[in-house]
């Protein structure tokens, strides 16, 4: 790993040390500034550094050594790992209707209108998603747009691809969403469904993988 790798891996204890710096200096003065200071190290700190990150090292979809050289997906998965850490920072979002859908869109993801999120929801990667308008998601609903697997050739890498809905998508409680799944429009997917990378899930919820799929290639690098 590169220095700045071994760097970037400090990102959410900064973000530990701005939150309770600014909580402390509101306990001191509780100010609406310092309130906004609270605000501003939770959701705004990361999302800023995020974007500062994919001007210089942008995040692209396909297959990346996470062993040699700087992973512009480890660097992103660091920003975003308060969140993963914290649940509850993005459960107080999705009480608020509307707010979760325009945090993710201020991430890069593409989310259309009237989306009902559950309050016990993970999505690892805010920038890879798509999803269509009146889509659902069921309980504890996982979404990750990346999967590491070992390597025979680079000792480990990573295979990063976006999650797409289409429309009218119902996701049934405690599915599994990983990397480049489709999900045609209108769909229904049942509850406990482990959808493989690149599977491709249609109106009448059948499952066909994509043939020769960059996931099985990743097996073989």
């Amino acid at each position: 790993m590169t220095f700045f790798g071994k760097l970037i891996t400090f990102f959410p204890v900064l973000v530990i040390t701005l939150i309770v710096a600014t909580v402390i200096g509101f306990i001191l003065d509780p100010s609406l500034f310092m309130g906004l200071c609270i605000v501003f190290a939770i959701y705004g700190f990361p999302l800023v550094c995020f974007h500062i990150h994919q001007y210089f090292c942008p995040l692209k979809e396909g297959t990346h050594d996470i062993t040699k050289g700087y992973c512009p997906w480890y660097g992103t998965y660091m920003i975003q790992n308060i969140y993963i850490t914290f649940p509850s920072f993005e459960r107080l979002l999705r009480l608020i209707p509307g707010a979760f859908s325009a945090w993710l869109r201020l991430w890069g993801s593409n989310v259309g209108n009237n989306v009902y999120w559950t309050s016990q929801l993970e999505v690892f990667d805010r920038s890879l998603v798509e999803i269509g308008e009146n889509c659902v998601f069921g309980f504890d609903v996982m979404m990750s747009s990346h999967m590491v697997r070992p390597s025979s050739k680079y000792g480990m890498v990573v295979y990063v691809k976006r999650i797409t809905l289409g429309k009218n998508v119902f996701i049934g409680a405690a599915t599994r969403m990983t990397p480049g799944v489709t999900i045609e429009e209108g769909s229904m997917v049942p509850p406990r469904s482990d959808l493989y990378p690149n599977t491709k899930i249609t109106k009448k919820a059948r499952v066909s993988n994509v043939t020769q799929s960059e996931a099985e290639k990743v097996e073989a690098v």
